[in-house]
């Protein structure tokens, strides 16, 4: 006689689906919190870990700044110095700094904090229940943390050549010729300026918009200053043909003003955004939306909620390719499961551009269409700024959006320091502290966050005198 075997079933606080790098951190933070946790390990990586990706990128874009530096020394006296790229070397390093980062999100430390992984390929049950192997799993709140593959745009001629996307150029060990950078988001320009600066020809097509959401003016500034450095933008155009030769490739251009001459490149990458892999998800089972419009993707709301309310997506899933935003979103969720209320917090994200000058932003910066009534602007130049300017970086410049009070709305930077300038502004406006509460922020004038206390100083001297402050300076000038 046979006897059915029965299978385990589980019944934690959370069960992440997702085992890279965010959603062991998510594992790790739900534990911190006290929540039963699950993680689900699929065999294979989940596709742009934004943290590994992030990280290895920033070491080339740390050698290519180290490049730039060395071409442009003559302008801190530095004139006699040789530049000779060893690219291996130079990918290599980046992979090994990447990789050390493992043990922090090692197997053994999820065991030792008493998360349970479980490892397979999940299949849906039903809207609360999810099956993997031989193990049932029906958790109170289930948060997808797979990833996202880059997105390949449909163009005529594409599929008879090879290409990058940011995560094979990774790997990439040779010097590119030209390289042509299809795509308009941080991540292409960032791309961009690291090979302009290791000896490439570089042209970017955004091929939609450049840098969409972010402040224009600041990115205009940006624009600038990456064109003198002899990267070549062709804003508003588009690819329309890629045509392989014997040797390099030829692309046509399609541009709504200007009839654009064809290029000879020698080689692509494609740096247009990416995909979510919702493919494994039984949608209509788990009962989730698909957000309309292509590529396809799930419906969410700011805080990375589903259209059901026991499912959440965050990085690749949650259409979120900033591993720290990611991340922030998802502690933020866990925060509420764990008893923590959150939602009435206002959601202040910093967006960064981690190119040279980099670009940040915070809260809402709609100045193009007009300022709301009683709403100002507050500019200042780091051309004003000792640190930018001893570091021959004095281009660049940081803004406010305030309202008649000092309340501040949203704020944007490009320049040295414009990352950490506008993570500092974010805690500020978390804080619920205003544009005056900058004047006495602590920081040296030799600090580039001293362009935050030159904008506080600028609010205190539009603000009118109080009428009893008035008073009070006339009663002693009647005195003795």
């Amino acid at each position: 006689m046979l006897l059915a075997v029965m299978a385990e079933i589980l019944k934690p606080d959370v069960c992440i689906v997702g085992a890279d790098d965010l959603g062991i951190n998510l594992a790790i933070a739900a534990r911190q919190r006290g929540l039963d946790t699950v993680l689900i390990d699929r065999g294979t990586p989940e596709a742009g870990d934004p943290r590994q990706g992030s990280l290895q990128r920033a070491a080339l874009r740390a050698s290519a700044g180290r490049a730039e530096a060395i071409r442009s020394g003559a302008r801190l006296g530095l004139d006699n110095a040789t530049l000779k790229l060893n690219y291996k070397t130079i990918a290599e390093h980046a992979a090994t700094l990447a990789r050390a980062t493992s043990p922090n999100s090692s197997a053994e430390r999820l065991v030792a904090l008493g998360v349970a992984v479980v490892k397979g390929a999940p299949e849906w049950v039903d809207r609360r229940s999810m099956r993997v192997g031989e193990t049932m799993l029906r958790p109170g709140h289930i948060i997808l943390a797979t990833g996202a593959a880059p997105f390949v745009p449909e163009l005529p001629g594409l599929a008879e050549l090879p290409f990058f996307t940011p995560d094979t150029i990774l790997a990439n060990v040779r010097k590119l010729s030209h390289l042509l950078v299809v795509g308009g988001d941080a991540v292409a320009l960032e791309w961009a300026q690291i090979y302009r600066r290791l000896g490439s020809d570089v042209t970017l097509v955004p091929h939609g918009a450049l840098l969409p959401g972010h402040d224009e003016e600041t990115v205009s500034i940006l624009l600038r200053q990456l064109r003198e450095e002899g990267l070549v933008v062709l804003e508003g155009a588009r690819v329309a043909a890629f045509l392989p030769r014997s040797q390099g490739v030829g692309v046509t251009l399609a541009h709504p003003t200007d009839d654009l001459p064809p290029l000879d490149i020698s080689h692509v990458l494609l740096a247009a955004g990416r995909v979510p892999e919702l493919d494994w998800i039984a949608l209509e089972k788990a009962k989730l939306k698909r957000a309309a419009g292509e590529p396809p993707r799930l419906l969410l709301d700011d805080w990375g909620r589903t259209s059901h309310a026991g499912i959440s997506a965050f990085g690749g899933a949650g259409n979120e390719e900033n591993h720290h935003a990611a991340l922030w979103l998802g502690e933020r969720l866990l925060d509420r499961l764990a008893g923590r209320p959150t939602s009435g917090r206002e959601v202040l994200l910093p967006r960064e551009v981690q190119t040279t000058p980099a670009l940040a932003q915070v809260g809402a910066l709609d100045t193009i269409d007009g300022l709301k009534h009683g709403q100002t602007v507050l500019r200042t130049n780091l051309a004003e700024n000792d640190a930018a300017r001893a570091q021959g970086m004095g281009q660049g410049c940081a803004k406010l959006v305030i309202d008649r009070r000092g309340k501040i709305l949203g704020a944007a930077m490009v320049g040295e320091g414009a990352g950490e300038a506008i993570a500092s502004l974010a805690l500020v406006m978390t804080k619920g502290l205003n544009a005056a509460d900058l004047a006495s922020l602590p920081v040296t004038g030799t600090s580039v966050l001293a362009v935050l206390k030159d904008l506080g100083r600028q609010f205190a001297d539009q603000r009118p005198v109080a009428r009893w402050q008035k008073r009070r300076a006339a009663m002693r000038r009647l005195l003795p």
